[in-house]
């Protein structure tokens, strides 16, 4: 108990209040970083993006304990919240974590004998925030009301021990995605109203600011949607203005940007059209989808299946359909059902089901009355 204590005290950096990546976090590029301003960056855009499409439209089964036949879904898993299906609802707790670190969904209805959630509105993680009381307790608040810690569904990104938040990547990556703004902005304000001209016009002797101005606009007129080869007469030369090397750097600043972003997130740079660093075949790229399953998306579905489950009975559970993901091409596919009929862990109905297909003796579907409706 000593021991806890001394830890008590050693944590007073986050004693009275535990923040959210609300406001903006100043990086040494200059630019300002927040969860929303990290968003309008192309490369966070594209992995959260990937990750939240990706995940929010696969099929999910629930089961029953001890058994492999999934269930028919109930309604608190088929639409969390009123009048919103699974997928945005999953969609808005992705974006949430990806961004922040941290879902929150607001339990506002329970039913059955045991009270348990039937639906649950998901919370914009900037309205929660967790205070730490002088006794040492976590106080959880909704828009500055106090409310009770069994009322939350509380989605953990990064945990950390003795934190009840969630690590926000945007928050730890802060230098690396505002360096990537800074990039962003210096390439638009270099086409778009960069001071350095194309070219220089020069003469051998001084001419006055009007002089100047209509030799300009005859150079400007005479090469106009103009390929031909200039003619210059008396001392005057062109010289056309080429970038510096230390300015055209941008652009390869910006494939750095995107595989450090990339990175944060774990996607594959190909993946958010960077660069691999290698030459991708057909073979290599299906191992890449099965890495992408692996060690990307299966962290996110553990959290949102045990999430999930919270909300079902406890002899029930949630599992992700992650079958859509691993399909591969017809050939392989193909070959793969019939190792599994010469082995016998097959059926062909089973095969057909996997192919989407009715199982043999199934009754035909019945145009009815020559409509197109199908009985």
């Amino acid at each position: 108990m000593a021991w806890f204590r001394r830890e008590e005290r050693a944590s007073n950096f986050e004693t009275a209040f535990l923040p959210t990546t609300s406001t903006d976090l100043h990086t040494w590029s200059g630019q300002n970083v927040s969860p929303d301003a990290a968003l309008r960056l192309s490369s966070v855009w594209a992995c959260v993006r990937l990750l939240t499409d990706t995940i929010s439209t696969m099929p999910v089964d629930v089961y029953r304990a001890g058994t492999l036949e999934p269930l028919p879904t109930p309604a608190v898993i088929a639409s969390p919240a009123a009048g919103k299906p699974l997928h945005e609802w999953l969609a808005e707790a992705l974006n949430s974590l990806l961004l922040r670190g941290n879902a929150y969904g607001l339990i506002t209805a329970r039913s059955g004998a045991t009270l348990l959630p039937s639906q649950v509105e998901m919370l914009h993680p900037d309205l929660v925030s967790a205070v730490r009381t002088g006794d040492g307790r976590i106080e959880w608040r909704v828009g500055g009301t106090v409310v009770d810690k069994s009322e939350l569904l509380h989605i953990r990104a990064h945990p950390r021990p003795g934190y009840p938040l969630g690590l926000s990547p945007v928050e730890y990556a802060s230098q690396t995605i505002g360096l990537g703004l800074a990039v962003e902005k210096f390439g638009a304000q270099f086409f778009g109203d960069g001071c350095q001209p194309s070219g220089i016009l020069q003469t051998g002797h001084s001419i006055d600011a009007q002089q100047a101005a209509a030799l300009q606009a005859r150079w400007i007129s005479s090469r106009r949607n103009n390929r031909l080869p200039a003619v210059l007469s008396g001392d005057m030369t062109y010289t056309p203005v080429s970038i510096a090397p230390e300015e055209s750097q941008f652009i390869e600043s910006r494939h750095l940007s995107v595989s450090d972003v990339a990175r944060i997130y774990g996607v594959p740079p190909e993946m958010i059209a960077g660069h691999s660093g290698g030459s991708l075949t057909y073979a290599n790229l299906e191992n890449r989808a099965l890495d992408f399953l692996r060690y990307t998306i299966s962290p996110w579905l553990v959290r949102l299946e045990y999430a999930l489950t919270s909300l079902l009975p406890r002899n029930q559970y949630v599992k992700f359909n992650a079958g859509a993901l691993l399909r591969t091409d017809t050939k392989t596919r193909y070959e793969a059902h019939s190792i599994g009929l010469a082995a016998g862990f097959l059926t062909i109905d089973e095969v057909r089901s996997l192919e989407d297909l009715a199982p043999l003796g199934a009754p035909a579907p019945v145009d009815l009355e020559g409509t197109g409706a199908i009985a």
